[in-house]
């Protein structure tokens, strides 16, 4: 009896290893049809540092436009969300629409846009636009304050968010998958690493510390 692995098996070891990065983006278990999804992991990276440098302009310019005043902090957290919201939609149109699409499928609805959206985007923009609102109604000083506070339990949260992905993690998982989803997603890892090294310099070389 041959023990050699037919592409069904080699497609479920790999949806196991997704598994935690669709959970974590908020699109879904991951699944034998839908291996080959990772690409939404590598993606985030970028996002990531595009709008890193996205809002280091807007650390800089907002302030010289408005002269420090209350309207560049009612504008500069907004166009942070609004930035964050669109690359985000469009991420997961074109992965809904070109990417998971099989050739058979029909187009795919709203209600599958919604599935595969990460709904902690609405939470952070929900988040901006509360903060913005609450901090034009005090002063500088409270509103700083209470700002120091909320980054602190952000920090905390995303401490604890981090911890809880990682008491899920169990290693017969990764017996079950095999070595070869955990090489192609450690090879997918140090791509991501040097991508972003090298997005980085080129993005942020003109900023001082």
């Amino acid at each position: 009896m041959s023990t050699r692995d037919t592409p069904a098996d080699d497609a479920g070891r790999t949806a196991i290893s997704e598994d935690w990065a669709a959970t974590v983006l908020g699109l879904g278990p991951a699944s034998p049809e839908r291996a080959g999804t990772l690409p939404w992991a590598a993606s985030g990276v970028l996002v990531v540092l595009v709008l890193g440098a996205a809002t280091r302009f807007l650390d800089r310019s907002v302030p010289v436009w408005f002269d420090g005043s209350g309207l560049a902090k009612a504008v500069e957290f907004p166009v942070y969300a609004i930035a964050l919201g669109v690359v985000v939609v469009a991420l997961t149109a074109w992965f809904a629409f070109r990417v998971e699409r099989r050739p058979d499928a029909s187009r795919p609805g709203l209600g599958g846009l919604w599935r595969r959206f990460p709904k902690f985007v609405l939470g952070f923009v929900a988040a901006s636009v509360i903060t913005t609102w609450w901090i034009s109604t005090v002063s500088a000083a409270e509103g700083k304050a209470v700002v120091g506070v909320a980054n602190d339990l952000r920090t905390w949260f995303l401490i604890l968010a981090f911890v809880s992905i990682g008491l899920e993690f169990r290693v017969s998982s990764l017996r079950e998958a095999g070595w070869r989803p955990v090489a192609v997603f450690a090879s997918a890892t140090v791509v991501n690493v040097l991508v972003a090294l090298g997005l980085a310099v080129v993005l942020f070389s003109g900023f001082s510390a």
